[in-house]
């Protein structure tokens, strides 16, 4: 019932935004009563929370897939992937956070690396479900094959993960020689991400039209990625 009630959540937010969103509408959508939601989230931050942590993990997915990429393929085809999914995660992220930025108990929560000890704590209970307490062979996060786990807190935890993540990719690359040893990783990485996220925002605001008349940017998430990737890391590749 929990994963029913998150995924209903997920919906009406994304749909209305957190403001409007209601737990007597996600409870409609879930099929299940408004005090039920209770048993299973602490009150409506907890379950706004785990909802935002649920989107967000999509990101922490596209991440661990680039650190596993390190060597592999090309930098650029790595971060061509990588960017059209996250331009994708911030068109779906955008109009969840807004009200966020001016939630004090929502950002502490972001801060303290809530996404992933929410996603800890669902996979522990998934697997205390489980006949007997077996194990369902299900990864734990961090594992081979399981999702993604973060550090419990500290100056990479929270909403730093993903820039942070993206820094090490870099840097196993430059290690490897296939990016330049003055490459300024953590500006690259910054410029890469604050691009995908400002397409987003102009096609979320705008419209995909628009931004390709206006704003000069390829509407599809492909064709932006790449041309992003090849701007941003102009000059930070060794001559082939």
């Amino acid at each position: 019932m929990r994963e029913r009630i998150l995924a209903a959540a997920v919906a009406v937010i994304r749909e209305r935004g957190i403001v409007a969103a209601t737990t007597k509408e996600i409870a409609r959508s879930a099929g299940v009563s408004e005090g039920s939601l209770y048993n299973h989230f602490a009150n409506k931050t907890a379950l706004f929370a785990a909802a935002l942590a649920e989107v967000t993990g999509t990101a922490r997915t596209a991440m661990a897939a680039l650190a596993g990429s390190a060597g592999q393929n090309t930098v650029e085809q790595n971060l061509v992937r990588l960017a059209a999914d996250m331009v994708r995660f911030y068109g779906e992220l955008l109009p969840m956070t807004g009200p966020v930025l001016a939630d004090p108990e929502l950002i502490a929560w972001l801060r303290d690396n809530g996404p992933v000890k929410a996603q800890n704590e669902a996979a522990a209970k998934a697997r205390a479900r489980t006949r007997g307490g077996q194990d369902d062979g299900t990864p734990l996060p961090g594992a081979p094959g399981g999702p993604p786990a973060g550090p419990s807190g500290g100056a990479t935890a929270g909403p730093l993960m993903g820039h942070s993540a993206l820094i090490g990719y870099l840097e196993a690359e430059q290690r490897a020689g296939r990016l330049g040893a003055d490459a300024p990783l953590p500006f690259i990485a910054a410029a890469l991400l604050g691009g995908c996220q400002q397409h987003a925002f102009l096609t979320r605001l705008a419209g995909p039209e628009a931004v390709a008349a206006g704003a000069g940017l390829p509407a599809a998430p492909e064709e932006f990625a790449a041309r992003l990737v090849r701007a941003v890391l102009a000059g930070h590749q060794p001559a082939q």
